[in-house]
């Protein structure tokens, strides 16, 4: 199931010194850090924070996951800080360096691509920018790739806006059809409107996608998102230690969705 995306972006080159700082945050505010991925199940805790570091890439180091927003004042002790949310359509964007929230122009001035200034990231706090609507993905949420392929064709001929509500209005339509089917029906509704799937063609979705097109983070920031990382990471954890384990249906394409899971760093804590 889709969840809401989180991500925290660092300009630094070491990979290592982030989890010390992720690790040290977490027990500063006391969390006890365990690793879920072991041979024997852990701990359960009342309340956790999980998280992967990602490899230093192009100078950046990402993490992905849902943090105590009291982590970031500290780890902002090592570099500027930026984490970014999107719940549904709804962003959150929060600045932080040396213990205090900062002004992202300021802070990422030397870290922008060629051609853009500190101005340009004041237009993208400000969602001060062309609104793009890209072709594939509808309002609705679903993906232009589920479409057939004589619906695709057409969809070049007609106004973009105007193609997205009708295919909302379908889908409206299907499922006031299949209402009577029960479960099948609330499980529909649940796929279609899912509240915590990052809208990337929302207001929120694209206040984040300009500001980080101004800085020289790596393409493809956006992925792995959590769930498909974790799911990954306990499979090729198991698989290494024994290549004799058991597969079952559908591991190796879960595996092949992170091919190297096993290079980002789980940093988990939890409080009783």
């Amino acid at each position: 199931m889709p969840t809401a995306w989180n991500c925290l972006f660092l300009p630094l080159a070491d990979a290592a010194s982030v989890i010390t700082a992720a690790q040290d945050s977490l027990t500063q505010l006391g969390y006890t850090l365990y690793n879920p991925f072991g041979l024997m199940p852990g701990k359960s805790y009342a309340r956790t924070v999980r998280l992967f570091v990602a490899p230093s890439r192009a100078g950046w180091v990402k993490i992905i996951g849902e943090f105590d927003e009291r982590q970031l004042s500290q780890i902002s002790q090592i570099a500027p800080c930026l984490y970014a949310t999107l719940q549904g359509k709804v962003s959150n964007i929060r600045i932080f360096h040396d213990k205090h929230p900062a002004e992202p122009e300021i802070v990422f001035e030397t870290h922008l691509k060629t051609g853009f200034s500190a101005a340009h990231i004041q237009d993208a706090m400000q969602e001060k920018y062309p609104k793009i609507i890209p072709n594939d993905l509808p309002e609705s949420g679903l993906p232009f790739d589920a479409l057939p392929d004589n619906v695709k064709a057409m969809a070049d001929k007609v106004n973009p806006g105007q193609a997205q509500k009708m295919f909302a209005r379908l889908t409206g339509d299907v499922l006031k059809k299949v209402g009577s089917v029960g479960d099948q029906a609330d499980a529909a509704r649940a796929l279609v409107n899912n509240q915590d799937a990052p809208d990337w063609n929302s207001a929120g979705g694209l206040k984040i996608q300009a500001l980080i097109n101004c800085l020289t983070i790596p393409a493809n920031w956006r992925d792995p998102d959590f769930n498909t990382l974790r799911d990954a990471y306990q499979l090729h954890a198991r698989r290494q230690r024994n290549p004799n384990a058991r597969a079952y249906p559908g591991d190796d394409d879960v595996m092949a969705q992170v091919p190297d899971a096993l290079d980002y760093t789980p940093v988990f804590g939890g409080q009783d």
